[in-house]
């Protein structure tokens, strides 16, 4: 399976989000899971004004794209996308810059937590 994250730009996300140590989030309400490669998607949607130019970004097509973030945007009574006419973009609406924002906090949080963990079990690992 292709690594969807090689083909992102490393400034392109957050540090955590790319990086090989830490936590990839999965979060279930009600049945729906927000997670990890749903939210980077959706992170590079806000960078880039574009479902093509994300779903390019992350190697992925643009159909597979759309069915992600229709499964994201289905969570929620609130639309978190906005797509403006005639080819021209796609944005972040005021609520998926609060969903975006809450989620990278989570994820903020949770590394910063992980961090011991992940400096003990990496001394453990190379003391063979």
């Amino acid at each position: 399976m292709k690594n969807r994250l090689s083909n992102i730009k490393r400034s392109s996300l957050p540090k955590n989000l790319v990086n090989k140590d830490g936590v990839k989030i999965k979060v279930y309400v009600q049945g729906h899971m927000i997670g990890a490669g749903k939210m980077e998607l959706f992170h590079l949607v806000f960078q880039k004004g574009s479902i093509r130019a994300a779903a390019k970004s992350m190697g992925m097509s643009e159909k597979k794209a759309g069915f992600l973030l229709k499964t994201l945007e289905d969570i929620f009574p609130n639309p978190i996308l906005e797509k403006k006419g005639g080819n021209l973009g796609t944005t972040l609406t005021p609520f998926g810059k609060e969903l975006l924002e809450n989620y990278l906090k989570l994820n903020d949080k949770l590394s910063l937590e992980t961090r011991y963990f992940i400096n003990w079990v990496k001394t453990k690992k190379s003391s063979k």
